[in-house]
């Protein structure tokens, strides 16, 4: 594929052959693959469900949020209802934390709900700690136990 007048390919030069150019697109078809989102979406028995998946927000037994993490709750809200009732839910998956996995769920819930309480102190919120119940996927695997490292926002609507 030849490049646009004017462009430069990454790691090259504007003559840099085809290969070099499928090379790059290859990866990039990778890295998208390989690309987890913060969040998804659904409605759930007439409730919206946002789930934060909790090995992107939080390092390994750690309940602080990154900056960033810490923005993007803060856009994912802000569609929420005004003054609407929502509840927080955190959940761990069964590999052992020292204080117990209650507590780290807890707590990031607690972490979650505090960035929403600063983006929006219209809302009402109910953190719940849910541990290691209501697994989502299978914690006899790595893909199952990342599924279930999660906190959940619900409300109406």
């Amino acid at each position: 594929m030849p490049l646009a007048a004017g462009a430069v390919a990454i790691g090259g030069t504007a003559a840099a052959e085809d290969r070099d150019v499928t090379a790059l697109e290859e990866n990039v078809t990778v890295l998208e693959r390989n690309i987890q989102p913060l969040a998804e979406s659904r409605i759930e028995d007439g409730e919206t469900v946002i789930v934060l998946f909790s090995g992107i927000l939080f390092d390994t037994g750690s309940s602080e949020l990154s900056a960033a993490a810490r923005a993007e709750i803060g856009r994912l809200v802000a569609d929420v209802p005004t003054g609407a009732s929502i509840s927080i839910d955190g959940y761990t998956d069964t590999v052992p934390y020292p204080r117990g996995n209650d507590v780290l769920s807890q707590e990031r819930a607690q972490a979650v709900a505090a960035v929403i309480a600063e983006a929006r102190p219209d809302l009402s919120a109910q953190v719940a700690l849910h541990g290691e119940a209501d697994p989502v996927g299978d914690n006899g695997t790595p893909q199952g136990r990342a599924e279930n490292r999660r906190v959940e926002i619900r409300y109406a609507g």
